[in-house]
């Protein structure tokens, strides 16, 4: 309303129908626009694992506190092992006395002074004495826990001298190193997905924080519940600032582009169509041409011109109330706008007698 009345006081603006309009205008300019796409969604780590054992005995050391963290190999937990050496020395010595008896029988085999059934005989019995030895070997592993990749462990859930049995958990294992976003998006945007696409998420737990991630992967059904797709987003967490559980807003820019945009204020609808009157020249004479326009996106006060415009023309965004189509107009600097030049522009127009027409 303020502009509406600054232009209806500039000079000619008000005059009959005879004379030019007073207008602003901008320029057809390129700017970056994108599907802006919001959702909520849940942080996961970007691996998990409840660490278990797979033997059944009492705990005999334990090598981590909670919250460590860890490297994969390391050892974290140990039961009891006193038989399962023993069955491990037996294994070994079997092992030994197999091997010895192979290469005697295959020696005297060379001088042929064995049969080839007993070469063979003795053969089998060194490869079950050596899967024997395995066997025990891979029991006796199965009493170690060692964590499987570099994470961070959360409450111990043992002590020493616990009795466990398998499936029991030791304690909870996370990569968080990065992390996963899952969340649902519209089945109407699916289009607009794809790998790589670009997010950035937020969270209450840590206000004025944004951390920027990529799509790496979008479900292979729609929900027929909500209509929506779910999507799954990686973010890095070099800080180990996103913590799994964690709420957060999903904002996500899908098909970036730079096209051409006009201000807001320049579009005229008219019914199902759009319009804007576009500045020509008619015999050195700035003239208004009504022309229809199709829109996009509008993003920041600005409006994606699809087609009907070519960068670098003018199109009116303000003092359109007075233009008409094919009718001559006159260009205001915008720098009239600015306060204070709009004040000595006042000031220089005011009326007989006062300061500013002493000046004149």
């Amino acid at each position: 309303m303020a502009l509406a009345v600054f232009l209806a006081a500039l000079p000619g603006f008000a005059q009959g129908r005879g004379g030019p309009a007073s207008v602003f205008v901008a320029s057809v300019e390129e700017r970056a626009f994108a599907t802006r796409i919001e959702a909520l969604g849940t942080l996961e780590p970007n691996e998990q694992v409840d660490l278990t054992l797979n033997a059944a005995d009492r705990v005999r050391a334990i090598y981590f506190d909670d919250g460590d963290r860890v490297n994969a190999g390391k050892t974290l937990l140990s039961l009891a092992q006193n038989e399962q050496i023993a069955l491990v020395e037996a294994a070994e010595a079997n092992y030994d006395e197999a091997r010895r008896q192979q290469e005697r029988i295959a020696r005297l085999a060379e001088q042929q002074a064995v049969s080839e059934s007993e070469l063979d005989q003795a053969n089998r019995n060194l490869d079950n004495a050596q899967a024997n030895l395995r066997a025990v070997q891979s029991r006796q592993n199965d009493r170690v826990l060692v964590a499987p990749f570099d994470g961070v462990l959360g409450f111990r859930m043992v002590s020493v001298g616990s009795y466990v049995t398998p499936g029991d958990v030791v304690a909870r294992l996370i990569d968080d190193r990065e992390m996963n976003l899952d969340f649902q998006v519209p089945s109407t945007y699916l289009r607009t997905l794809e790998k790589g696409t670009a997010i950035e998420a937020r969270t209450d737990d840590l206000p004025d924080e944004v951390f920027d991630g990529t799509i790496a992967s979008i479900d292979n059904a729609i929900d027929p519940v909500t209509r929506s797709v779910r999507v799954r987003a990686t973010l890095p967490n070099p800080d180990r600032l996103l913590m799994s559980g964690m709420f957060v807003q999903v904002t996500l820019l899908a098909e970036p582009r730079v096209a051409l945009a006009i201000p807001e204020e320049a579009v005229q609808p008219v019914g199902p169509r759009t319009y804007v009157f576009m500045i020509d020249e008619e015999d050195g004479q700035p003239v208004a041409r009504r022309k229809e326009v199709s829109l996009g996106l509008r993003r920041e006060g600005y409006v994606e011109v699809k087609s009907g415009l070519e960068e670098g023309d003018r199109v009116v965004t303000e003092g359109v109330i007075r233009v008409r189509d094919g009718g001559p107009v006159k260009i205001e600097d915008m720098s009239m706008l600015e306060p204070e030049i709009a004040a000595r522009k006042k000031a220089s127009s005011g009326p007989p007698g006062s300061a500013g027409s002493a000046e004149r």
